[in-house]
């Protein structure tokens, strides 16, 4: 956090005097003088609505003053200035009443000092049994944070592996997580129940896997402590389960969905059903709830976007909330051990059987499994992007080159002209292209395809031909001819749309 310090040589001053001269200034400044010591007094510069408050200290040795501020609310850089104005605003103070103070007044003054110093030797013996309360509550220094730190490892360790198997550091796509194990419906309710777990360790680029990081230590620092090892993991596991079948239930259009946020928001509905009861210390619960409460809400409404399933999102803080006052309602009590292994037994037990309760009951559609696997071996081959990319320009350009026989009212020499000025180039153009199709690292299903794409466009070509033909010659068997052909094209065209 920001700081600055400045000294002062005041010869002929000894340190008690110093401090008293530093005590009345800060009273002049409307600063809260709250901490006193033999050599240093401790303030805080006033709050207001748009600005936090500081920490000036000021220590005294005989001839010497030393005045520091400094910014304690998790600024990262003094842009204003701030901590140099309190310095200058201080010493100008400062200046003003030593040149005028005499010997009683400060005499007086450093009563003021002695009284201080005893406030603050009551406001550190109170700190110190509150934080003995928080710590008997919390279990701080009794716990360390090996479960958090093990679910974020597992977060990592998947993520790096995804990326070195190819998948965007940034931006993965759709199949991508699908196939690291994200949740979506015609996989998860035809077989893949595991998505309901795995996908809670799947995340949709660096971003998404530092936020959701973040937030789990966020949480764990406080949970993992709080509730114990087994408590802890069956809230991760049990309210992330119950997230991604939220998410299967609201998203009647299947859409994939990846990411620990679910799960995390699970433990922030835990966190705060024992911020919303008396377990925790008064002194601490409003501070909490508080900045939990604007996470939590701040998260809903930015969920609202397009893209993030803040279904499962919802999901997780209820079942959260739900298994918290569970938890809350042992944990209390004074057999509170004896209770956590068969609570924890049937959170699971309800957990899995609502999740085998939904998959039975919402089995996918039949074909659905089969068309996502199909999708998912076409996308696995290194050149799976560049195919579908010119794929689909070889569908604009057979568009381009129809144009012309589509349009019934046109005169021949005008059809004529134009099938030989679009359709064929644009045949042959297409025609190119597809041979490009054929050297791709593809699954056979995607080679299959462009064979089947070139015998296409070669019969396209063929009747381009006969076109011409019957509008020079009129002939009656061109038609026929016609006709076969278009026969061979319907089958094609058929094929085409099963791959």
């Amino acid at each position: 956090m920001p700081e600055r310090s400045k000294e002062i040589t005041l010869a002929g001053y000894v340190a008690s005097d110093l401090l008293a001269l530093s005590y009345v200034t800060l009273t002049e400044l409307n600063w809260n003088p709250r901490y006193a010591t033999d050599s240093s007094i401790v303030a805080y510069t006033r709050r207001s609505w748009n600005k936090y408050d500081d920490q000036v200290t000021v220590k005294a040795v005989d001839g010497l003053l030393v005045v520091s501020s400094k910014m304690i609310h998790d600024e990262i850089a003094d842009l204003m200035g701030r901590n140099k104005k309190n310095i200058g605003r201080f010493l100008s103070v400062f200046e003003t009443i030593r040149t005028k103070a005499s010997e009683a007044v400060i005499s007086e003054w450093k009563e003021k000092i002695v009284l201080l110093k005893e406030e603050t030797i009551k406001t550190a013996e109170q700190e110190i049994k509150e934080a003995q309360e928080i710590d008997k509550v919390m279990n701080f220094s009794k716990s360390n944070l090996y479960v958090t730190y093990g679910i974020m490892a597992i977060n990592i360790v998947v993520f790096v592996l995804m990326v070195t198997g190819g998948v965007s550091f940034i931006t993965p796509t759709g199949i991508d997580i699908i196939r690291w194990g994200a949740n979506f419906s015609p996989l998860t309710l035809s077989g893949d129940w595991w998505r309901l777990i795995t996908c809670f360790f799947v995340h949709i680029g660096i971003i998404h896997l530092v936020l959701n990081m973040y937030a789990l230590y966020m949480a764990g620092v406080y949970l993992e402590p709080l509730l114990g090892k087994t408590r802890y993991i069956v809230a991760y596991v049990c309210t992330g389960v119950l997230a991604s079948l939220a998410s299967l239930w609201w998203h009647k259009d299947p859409v994939p969905s990846a990411g620990a946020s679910g799960a995390i928001f699970g433990l922030y509905g835990v966190f705060l059903a024992f911020l919303t009861t008396k377990f925790l210390p008064r002194q601490i619960r409003k501070g909490l709830l508080q900045s939990i409460g604007v996470f939590v809400v701040y998260n809903l409404i930015y969920g609202m976007k397009s893209g993030i399933d803040n279904a499962a999102h919802i999901g997780g803080l209820i079942s959260g909330l739900v298994i918290g006052y569970l938890y809350y309602m042992t944990i209390k009590a004074d057999n509170a051990e004896k209770k956590k292994i068969p609570l924890a037994a049937a959170i699971i037990v309800l957990t899995f059987g609502a999740a085998y309760f939904y998959a039975h009951n919402n089995i996918a559609a039949p074909g659905a499994r089969d068309k996502v696997k199909g999708e998912i071996d076409f996308f696995g081959y290194k050149d799976a992007d560049r195919f579908n990319e010119k794929y689909n320009r070889i569908i604009e350009m057979q568009d381009k080159a129809m144009v012309p026989l589509k349009n019934e009212s046109l005169p021949d020499d005008q059809l004529a002209d134009q099938l030989t000025s679009i359709s064929l180039p644009e045949w042959e153009k297409a025609d190119q292209a597809v041979k490009e199709l054929m050297i791709y690292d593809v699954s056979e299903t995607a080679k299959r395809k462009a064979a089947i794409m070139q015998q296409y466009i070669t019969l396209r070509k063929e009747e381009i031909r006969l076109r011409l033909k019957w509008i020079t010659e009129k002939d009656e068997n061109v038609i026929g001819e016609i006709n076969e052909l278009n026969a061979k094209i319907s089958k094609l065209v058929d094929e085409l749309d099963r791959l």
